[in-house]
């Protein structure tokens, strides 16, 4: 496959421009670590304009998910997400982390939970302690999703049990999203006219 460098360049420059970050893949350590690079770096810049984060993803690493979690919660400037094309597993966690309000989804993409998965192999000691903290951070998982998506704990553990697929009208009426945003023209005006974060006086 051929790869145009310099359209690559322009693509990235655009995005610091716009101050955009587009999470499209697998979640791993590396793709969570330049994450935080970005985040921390528009944050740096500028505290007050909002930072907007495009989500298309199956999932990946649980662990790399809580990282980008963290960043999105820890940072001073509003973080608008905006799920594209599909939002799924440890994705969902971060589409509904943005600020609440500016939560944003495309009509057609698909938004997808299930519970965490684990790789438990070896001895049966070795097992039961890798299956405990599996257990561990699904707790974390639906704790967190509870909160942000305002269900309880119970029905989403109830609703994890199976692969649970969600239209993006759906996904809204869940809490996951805010709102539907049927085209680009539509999204860039919401986007620009996001909420700074109130700051608290000492």
């Amino acid at each position: 496959m051929f790869i145009n460098m310099e359209a690559m360049g322009m693509i990235s420059q655009l995005n610091e421009q716009c101050r955009r970050i587009v999470l499209s893949g697998t979640i791993r350590e590396e793709s969570a670590a330049q994450f935080l690079e970005q985040i921390t770096a528009f944050e740096y810049v500028d505290i007050t304009k909002p930072i907007t984060v495009y989500i298309d993803t199956f999932g990946g690493s649980v662990d790399a998910a809580l990282l980008m979690y963290d960043s999105i919660k820890a940072c001073a400037c509003p973080v608008v997400t905006v799920g594209i094309g599909k939002v799924m597993s440890a994705g969902v966690l971060l589409q509904a982390a943005g600020e609440k309000g500016s939560r944003f989804i495309t009509e057609n993409t698909r938004v997808m939970m299930h519970e965490v998965s684990g790789g438990a192999f070896g001895p049966i000691s070795e097992m039961e302690v890798s299956i405990a903290e599996t257990r561990r951070l699904q707790a974390i998982y639906i704790e967190l999703l509870a909160k942000d998506t305002g269900n309880s704990k119970q029905q989403i553990l109830k609703d994890i049990g199976q692969d649970f697929y969600m239209s993006a009208a759906e996904a809204v009426k869940y809490g996951i999203a805010d709102k539907v945003v049927p085209t680009r023209k539509q999204l860039r005006k919401l986007t620009m006219k996001s909420p700074a974060k109130k700051q608290t006086k000492k």
